[in-house]
């Protein structure tokens, strides 16, 4: 039997001629959108469970009536029924029952790749608002392009699962007449107390895997640290990458240069980051010094400083 053949070559132009006749200003794969946001892409774990290199087919920065900023991140797939894959809840399912990343399923459907994308920038960028496209299709038996499309609301508000918006048969929605309207369409999406709680119970086990893992990365990889001292820099770690929108940037892994220098070691830039992000939050100042002298007792040590170097082979 003969392989069948993708259509997404079809498809990505159908697609982005729409918008050119829209006269949106839409990105490819390999353009840059803006800084915030492509680095985000480039942060967050690849869709084949890599280290970056997240590229959305298409990409669009929108702005509302309001002043909101809606970034939109399409996905394009070229085979019949590989628009999206939902879980026994009708959910988006980029997850698997161990709450592990469902990579197949990221991979294979076009929703849920832009679904996925659209929480690298839930995870990394001060956006809480995205919409995510998928669109896919094939040849029928007389040769003309089928397709179908998927849109998703993906925000801090539905916790990053992705909500479907409504029916769509082209993108004429992005128009910048249509999209205050669109954008309220959104607004009215609700999700249940049910939802809402069961999205819950399956986040606190996702963080708290996250927190095992990252104990036992500290206890291998940072030896002669008491189970105290883990738990501070657990705790230091996880705020100095929260950030806090507009105000305070969250630390990248980049921004730590194992440097020896008094106040530019690893330890002092966690430290500063930590008190830009207490102030921001407005803790009465004795909570804030609180804190602080709990968590610099551990970030401040010479073992917690220690530069490494590799020997040679």
């Amino acid at each position: 039997m003969d392989k069948i053949q993708s259509v997404e070559p079809n498809i990505a132009d159908l697609a982005n001629g729409w918008m050119k006749s829209y006269k949106l200003d839409y990105k490819l794969e390999q353009e840059a959108l803006n800084t915030e946001i492509d680095q985000a892409l480039n942060d967050y774990y690849s869709k084949n469970g890599g280290i970056g290199g997240n590229r959305p087919d298409a990409k669009l920065l929108f702005q509302d009536k309001n002043l909101v900023n809606y970034p939109v991140l399409i996905e394009y797939k070229g085979y019949k029924d590989k628009l999206v894959m939902l879980d026994a809840d009708g959910k988006v399912a980029n997850k698997t029952a161990k709450n592990q990343p469902d990579f197949k399923n990221i991979n294979s459907y076009a929703v849920n790749g832009a679904v996925h994308y659209a929480n690298a920038l839930l995870h990394y960028t001060s956006y809480t608002d995205i919409i995510a496209i998928g669109m896919t299709g094939y040849k029928n038996d007389s040769g003309k392009l089928e397709y179908e499309i998927g849109v998703y609301y993906v925000s801090k508000h539905n916790f990053g699962i992705g909500q479907k918006v409504d029916d769509y048969t082209d993108f004429s929605f992005l128009k910048k007449s249509n999209f205050d309207g669109f954008i309220e369409k959104v607004k009215r999406l609700q999700l249940s107390q049910e939802e809402i709680e069961k999205i819950k119970e399956h986040r606190e086990k996702e963080i708290n895997a996250s927190l095992v893992k990252l104990n036992n990365d500290i206890y291998q990889s940072e030896k002669g640290l008491s189970e105290r001292d883990r738990v501070y820099l657990v705790a230091a770690s996880i705020i100095a990458t929260l950030g806090v929108p507009g105000k305070v940037s969250a630390l990248e892994k980049s921004g730590l240069k194992s440097s020896t220098e008094d106040g530019s070691r690893d330890g002092d830039i966690i430290l500063r980051k930590i008190k830009a992000f207490l102030n921001e939050k407005n803790l009465p100042q004795e909570k804030r010094d609180l804190i602080v002298r709990t968590l610099q007792n551990t970030l401040t040590t010479d073992n917690i400083n220690k530069v490494k170097t590799e020997k040679a082979s």
